[in-house]
């Protein structure tokens, strides 16, 4: 695995929410959620790059999260019904890009480099900022991301 440390300036997006447990994400939930977005995602005007889709996880706690599925989108661009705005801190993350079937030890393998590396989780609500292709179908495709984690400095 190959991770770096990037920074990003704050942005805007717009998108989908769901709420649930991981027992029902890996029951295939977000799939399903993520499928259903790459249908209505063209209803988002003035996204600033269609093909690349975020996912943003907050709210961990022992058993859920909040996830959405979103675009990012220019300063001020109208929230279509059934979506929601998303405002997004400048921040800095551990990243890497990952292809294969267990995103999970993905996960795992990027927590331990920015241990091994001296960095601290960062304190925001935001705990994970996905990356997705706009041509990765979650049904049928092995998982494509750019997985990306806030921490802070030494």
């Amino acid at each position: 695995m190959e991770a770096k440390v990037v920074n990003k300036e704050a942005f805007k997006a717009i998108g989908v929410k769901w709420v649930g447990t991981f027992e029902q994400a890996a029951k295939g939930e977000i799939k399903v959620f993520h499928k259903n977005f790459l249908n209505s995602k063209k209803q988002i005007n003035n996204a600033v790059n269609p093909e690349n889709i975020l996912g943003l996880s907050y709210h961990i706690t022992d058993n859920g999260f909040t996830y959405y599925l979103a675009l990012e989108v220019e300063e001020g661009t109208t929230t279509p019904e059934g979506m929601e705005f998303i405002s997004v801190p400048a921040c800095t993350f551990a990243t890497t890009e990952y292809k294969g079937a267990t995103v999970h030890e993905a996960y795992t393998a990027l927590y331990t480099w920015i241990k091994q590396n001296g960095y601290n989780l960062s304190q925001s609500d935001l705990e994970h900022l996905e990356e997705y292709p706009g041509s990765f179908d979650p049904v049928i495709d092995v998982p494509e991301l750019k997985i990306n984690i806030p921490i802070k400095g030494i």
